[in-house]
């Protein structure tokens, strides 16, 4: 259970970034905690994808039992790949994460119960600071970078455009 306390903190240094993410120039914004969303999140967009939709990461911290945990916090980033996997593809999907998941120099890729295939890297922050927004545009970076490598590959696959074989020969 996190206490009112620590979600205040998680607010004001979600709020912080925000502030230092604006004066670099990007736009963001925050969802604060409430019945429908259980802890505040930050919303950074990335642009668009190859496709033209947008691609939006969630950054929250991940809530950690007090009492265990106390010289780390988790920043999580989260953010659909958004793709339709037909329904004979799924273990073609499957594959390619796990293919995919063993280079990634960070985070991974996986697929929901519900089919929704997500990009996910969770950073650990030192409990004695907070994260400065030049750090988190580095983290950011490297993020996009990995969605830019591979997720249109995976949705590709997903619709059966590509085989694994082929998504992973081919570096486009």
């Amino acid at each position: 259970m996190v206490s009112d306390m620590e979600h205040a903190k998680h607010l004001a240094e979600l709020g912080g970034l925000q502030a230092g993410l604006e004066k670099e120039g990007f736009r963001s914004e925050l969802l604060e905690r409430s019945a429908d969303i259980p802890l505040h999140v930050l919303l950074v967009p990335l642009g668009k994808d190859d496709r033209g939709r947008d691609r939006i990461v969630n950054l929250n911290f991940v809530p950690l039992p007090e009492s265990d945990i106390a010289w780390i916090r988790l920043l999580q980033l989260y953010t659909v790949v958004p793709c339709e996997i037909a329904p004979d593809r799924r273990p073609a999907v499957e594959s390619l994460l796990l293919a995919v998941n063993g280079v990634l120099p960070l985070g991974h890729f996986g697929i929901k119960e519900d089919g929704e295939v997500y990009a996910r890297y969770v950073y650990t922050v030192p409990s004695s600071r907070t994260v400065s927004a030049d750090e988190l545009l580095e983290v950011l970076s490297l993020f996009h970078y990995l969605l830019e490598m591979f997720a249109d590959r995976i949705g590709r696959v997903a619709g059966g455009e590509l085989s694994v074989d082929e998504a992973l020969q081919n570096p486009g």
